[in-house]
């Protein structure tokens, strides 16, 4: 809007077909009054003011004695020359002193510029060039009395052609000047070399040529064109200039029965004749379907990723990105610059070892994957990359964002952020931090899958007094939060074996000896009730006793808040014959893997000597569980978890234990969740590509090809449910933070169910005027919106009417982060009436263009078009 809408637009374009190249800009005093006596003593000209509309401050300028010089340069005209002068708007005509009109250009009215009749102040310059002050200096056609052609048009498509000629005796054919419209197609022959100069050879170079080579050419605006040529000039041989480009909220005017006057206050969309109403929608559904083209076009492009370091030494393996990705999908991984290889999960490009199956099922699916890493040094420029993806595929492993130097919360937030902007994230850090929490087991204990008499203990009080009273009725499994692989996960019986037979019926004593394994390594160790309790809460102290664990205690550290936890469950002796681990894409069960502990041992952890065996995801003898587990539970991990609104993660997996008695029919058993991990859960078919000491160049290709076909079909399945979640999550944008201005939506169709893309439609409305503004209808739309929406929505995308309120401008912009485009429909100074400020409104929509979103017109396509 704002490159377009400046009248020095002309100036830019003034070596195309369209222009004229002696068309000049000036934007201080002294510039200003040097060349304007100099184009004054040459020829008539046209000089235009930057900031008016409807022709105020256009002036068509003629020297009173015509003593014109015969070559530019010549001469300059003297202060006192006289000069005859019509302005646009009405037509109106003055005589004034060179002098005197530059003083009124610069300075307004004062005792150097003489009385003016114009309705405006002048100061034209005020401001200088940042603020808009500037004026245009063109050599005046003289043919424009026969008329100017205003060109309608869709992005780069001719709709209609408007013959606008002045009234007798007028050079402006300004509406309310007794001008008179003549309407022709878009294939008029009579003007068919201009058509063809316009649409053919100069519309390419218009955007660049304004300095808006990034930037489409807007949904819909008009150019207005002058005849330049001399009279007899053949047609096909005819030279049209522009006049002015307008893209600042131009109106249908078809619609005009729809917007409220003083004769007809209650004006709506179902007053607009039948016949105009099919015009105006056939621009509606062609801007709907160019608005389409647009936001495609946009979409294939990758994003750029140019701002953050390339940390991989190469892609190996990855393909080609599809043209036209459906959305487009970022690989988050962190390169550990201090460990060896990067860390322990890479392959010798700096890529985790099994990226590019995740990556390449997306680009199966028709999305766009690209592979980002993460440094803490770049930490704000990372996630301005990120909010230009639609979904962001989280693959860090814990503790490795620290080990690089970072902080693991600051990560976290980001990724938070991203999700308020309605970006994907798998898995966010909500869904790791709940699905990760020993304490989820409470969530889910009364699920099919859980054990009622699961507890959580998050102080020492509660700690010491619930695990005395557990442990005196059953053998226990305590579970620290923090742990991985095993470590603080303690296999606890009574060494007595001295159990009371009813729960509560006593609690173990302080002294009381406790037989002990720890998970991680299967080792033993024996200890007093109170030693435990001391070891679990303040580590090895002088009251812990001697502990051979290659962990510190002070499991409870930090409270609740800071992940300080311990989970105290049932011990279930059949954990000897082993747990399943359910490997998940999504909702989809894709293998099951039987972890027998070593004979002696109790956990399954690898490196601890216990064997592996591989199921497919449909084996009959684990059907009762899988049963349950898919068809009856899955729907409420997500709720019980307090994660209602996330999807299940995208590659996850649950650990079961057998809670049956020996004997139990295989149909009857009780399985029940040892713990969910979805924190960069591995996909072990892909570890060859792993660097370690014995393989320190591994990569991509040394996965063996029957091990990267099964990797390939999780990785498929794994890009198919994502597709179907972004897919899914596209549904309407939440704009219940702001306020809803409109009474109805009268003519609105409904919304599609599954939009392509999400576009926004905001309007203004001026509280302190009559009908909310000049260009309202009675319910407070812009009286041509339903169009504008109508067209969106038959395209295949969303479209919903919002307005803008300056008290809300931080919550309207936050709602704005959630569409794919915004149509910006606020005509010019409504804002600033209404209270607000036009530049920061303006800067709010140039925030959303830095996000990838299109903004029809953008602020500076209408300023430098304009």
């Amino acid at each position: 809007m704002e490159f377009m809408g400046a009248k020095d637009a002309l100036c830019k374009v003034a070596n195309l077909n369209i222009g004229l190249p002696d068309t000049l800009a000036y934007y201080d005093e002294a510039s200003f009054s040097a060349g304007f006596k100099k184009t004054m003593a040459f020829q008539p000209r046209v000089i235009k003011q930057n900031r008016g509309s409807s022709g105020e401050g256009i002036w068509i300028i003629k020297l009173k004695a015509g003593n014109y010089c015969k070559a530019y340069g010549e001469r300059s005209c003297s202060d006192d020359e006289v000069l005859d002068m019509m302005e646009a708007n009405d037509n109106h005509a003055e005589t004034h002193t060179v002098a005197e009109f530059i003083e009124f250009c610069v300075n307004g009215r004062t005792g150097k510029s003489g009385t003016w009749t114009s309705k405006g102040v002048g100061k034209y310059l005020e401001g200088g060039k940042a603020a808009g002050g500037q004026l245009v200096d063109q050599r005046f056609c003289p043919r424009i009395v026969e008329g100017e052609l205003r060109y309608n048009m869709v992005v780069d498509s001719l709709v209609g052609i408007i013959h606008k000629k002045p009234a007798a005796g007028g050079i402006s054919a300004v509406g309310g000047t007794g001008s008179i419209y003549t309407y022709y197609g878009s294939e008029e022959p009579k003007f068919k070399t201009l058509t063809e100069n316009f649409l053919k050879r100069d519309l390419v170079h218009v955007m660049p040529s304004l300095g808006l080579a990034s930037e489409p050419v807007p949904l819909w605006w008009t150019t207005d064109f002058i005849l330049a040529s001399p009279e007899g000039t053949p047609s096909d041989q005819e030279k049209w200039i522009v006049g002015e480009f307008n893209c600042s909220c131009v109106g249908i005017s078809k619609c005009l029965a729809a917007y409220c006057k003083d004769d007809t206050p209650n004006a709506s969309y179902s007053d607009i004749s039948p016949e105009d109403l099919k015009e105006a929608q056939v621009y509606g559904d062609l801007m709907g379907t160019k608005a389409y083209g647009l936001l495609e076009s946009a979409r294939a492009s990758p994003v750029d990723t140019s701002c953050i370091t390339k940390v991989a030494g190469d892609d190996l393996g990855l393909m080609a990105q599809p043209k036209n990705p459906k959305y487009k999908v970022a690989l988050a991984q962190i390169y550990v610059r201090s460990q060896p290889y990067g860390g322990s999960d890479k392959s010798s490009n700096g890529h985790r070892y099994d990226s590019i199956p995740f990556a390449n099922g997306m680009i199966t699916s028709g999305m766009s994957c690209q592979l980002i890493h993460y440094t803490q040094q770049e930490h704000d420029k990372f996630f301005e990359v990120c909010k230009q993806f639609d979904a962001i595929i989280v693959r860090c492993n814990p503790g490795q964002i620290k080990a690089d130097g970072g902080d693991q919360a600051r990560f976290d937030n980001g990724m938070r952020d991203m999700r308020k902007l309605g970006i994907q994230v798998w898995p966010s850090p909500d869904v790791m931090e709940f699905m990760g929490a020993k304490d989820a087991l409470c969530k889910v204990a009364n699920l099919c899958i859980g054990l009622p008499d699961t507890l959580a203990y998050y102080d020492e009080n509660s700690f010491a007094a619930g695990f005395k009273k557990t442990m005196a009725f059953q053998p226990r499994v305590i579970k620290q939060n923090r742990g991985s692989s095993g470590e603080g996960i303690w296999i606890i019986k009574l060494k007595a074996g001295n159990y009371c037979n009813s729960y509560g019926d006593r609690s173990c004593a302080d002294d009381e000896v406790l037989d002990m394994m720890e998970a991680n390594d299967n080792h033993s160790e024996t200890h007093t009730v109170a030693e435990f309790v001391e070891f679990c809460v303040n580590g090895r102290t002088g009251k812990s006793g001697n502990w051979t664990s290659k962990g510190v205690g002070k499991y409870l550290e930090g409270g609740k808040a800071a992940g300080g936890q311990l989970v105290d469950q049932r011990f279930c002796p059949r954990i000897v014959e082993g747990e399943l681990r359910y490997n998940m894409v999504v909702d989809c069960l894709v293998g099951i893997i039987h972890k027998k502990p070593k004979e002696g041992g109790i956990s399954a952890v690898g490196g601890t000597g216990s064997i592996y065996t591989y199921y497919g995801p449909e084996e009959p003898k684990f059907k009762a569980l899988t049963d349950n587990f898919l068809k009856r539970d899955l729907e409420y991990v997500m709720p019980s978890l307090g994660l209602a609104d996330e999807p299940v993660p995208l590659w996850w997996t649950t650990d079961f234990i057998l809670a049956s008695p020996v004997g139990t029919p295989a149909d009857q058993e009780k399985w029940i969740v040892g713990e969910f991990n979805c924190s960069c859960v591995g996909i072990s078919k892909c570890l060859a590509a792993y660097c370690k000491d014995d393989t320190p160049n591994a990569k991509f290709t040394d996965i063996a090809p029957e091990d990267l076909k099964e990797a390939e079909v999780y990785g498929t399945l794994m890009g198919q449910k994502a597709l179907s979640i972004i897919t899914q999550a596209r549904t309407y944008v939440d704009v219940s933070s702001i306020t809803r201005v409109a009474k109805d939506d009268l003519g609105l169709p409904p919304q599609p169910k599954k939009p392509v893309y999400k576009c926004a439609l905001a309007q203004i409305y001026v509280r302190s005027q009559p009908y909310g503004g000049s260009d309202k209808s009675s319910n407070g739309h812009r009286y041509d919106s339903i169009p504008f929406a109508s067209g969106m929505i038959k395209a295949g995308m969303s479209c919903q009417l919002i307005h803008y309120l300056h008290q809300e401008h931080d919550k309207f912009f936050e709602v704005c982060k959630k569409f794919d485009a915004i149509i910006v429909r606020c005509n010019p100074g409504q804002i600033k009436a209404d209270g607000g400020d036009q530049g920061k409104f303006d800067d709010g929509m140039r925030e959303m263009r830095k996000l990838g979103i299109q903004v029809w017109p953008s602020p500076d396509v209408m300023e430098f078009m304009g």
